[in-house]
């Protein structure tokens, strides 16, 4: 169910055996010239107490001047994020959200309100973002926040510390990734998270579970499953971002201050994941 995926990488992937004896997630460094570079792949969506910054993680932390996000969320604005959205998620004719899914509106209804699911909500945006909605919705039933997410976390300790924070892509460049959907796909998108809802809380267990356990195989294997029929936006949403943030970790191993770089875990697993294309480019990436 591809909702699982857009919930790992949120809006928040070289293909690894789980390190024998894992205790948790992984954890991946790089060395610079003069500095270390290191890799976590984070969860956007947990429920408190499920994730706590320690043991590899939390040295890398704490030998890190700097952090880097996918985005980041500090420097946003109430006003910049509501901007955000209104220039992505809303369509650019004015079009509905009954009136994008066309014939497929009633379907939709229908599913929603079986998943007890208010669909007129959202009736101004497009089928991309409503299905990312009723994904954290759903999850926000069982208690799954941004605020207990690895992202936040970090985040939140690193403004206490006086770290800087940096993001990886704006979020108008995270947005047109998702945005690239044509209306299609995006109708299928909404209908199949619609249909998935009750699901969701088996599958997102599972992929948590693996997370947890370091089990990067698993992970390559779910990515490469969720995207099977979508080759043009497993490039967008993957191959494509992977590729810029590579250019700018291999141009952070030329500086001095050493860094976190906190991206979520589906960026970091797989044939086209971050490990993968710097070890492409001669680059030594280490697994703890």
């Amino acid at each position: 169910m591809r909702q699982r995926i857009f919930a790992i990488l949120g809006l928040g992937l070289l293909l690894a055996t789980p390190a024998a004896g894992a205790d948790g997630p992984a954890l991946w460094s790089i060395e610079g010239r003069s500095n270390s570079v290191y890799l976590f792949g984070s969860i956007h969506l947990l429920r408190p107490g499920e994730f706590e910054i320690q043991g590899k993680l939390a040295e890398a932390y704490e030998d890190a001047e700097a952090i880097y996000m996918e985005v980041d969320l500090d420097d946003l604005s109430p006003l910049e994020m509501a901007a955000g959205v209104s220039g992505w998620a809303i369509d650019p004719e004015g079009r509905t959200l009954d009136e994008l899914m066309g014939p497929k509106a009633d379907e939709a209804h229908a599913l929603a309100a079986d998943a007890g699911i208010d669909l007129a909500l959202l009736a101004h945006f497009e089928p991309w973002f409503a299905g990312l909605t009723v994904v954290s919705l759903t999850l926000a039933q069982d208690g799954y926040t941004g605020a207990a997410g690895v992202d936040q976390r970090v985040q939140a300790l690193a403004a206490r510390d006086g770290k800087q924070i940096s993001g990886l892509e704006t979020l108008d460049e995270q947005f047109a990734a998702l945005d690239s959907m044509d209306e299609q796909s995006q109708r299928e998108f909404l209908l199949k998270s619609l249909t998935d809802v009750r699901r969701a809380r088996e599958s997102v267990a599972t992929l948590l579970t693996a997370w947890r356990d370091g089990d990067d195989a698993a992970l390559a294997d779910e990515l490469a499953t969720e995207f099977e029929r979508e080759p043009a936006l497993y490039q967008s949403l993957i191959v494509d971002r992977n590729r810029n943030w590579t250019d700018q970790i291999e141009q952070l191993l030329d500086d001095d201050d050493d860094y976190l770089i906190i991206v979520g875990a589906l960026h970091l697993v797989g044939a086209d994941g971050l490990p993968a294309m710097l070890r492409a480019r001669g680059i030594r990436v280490e697994r703890h």
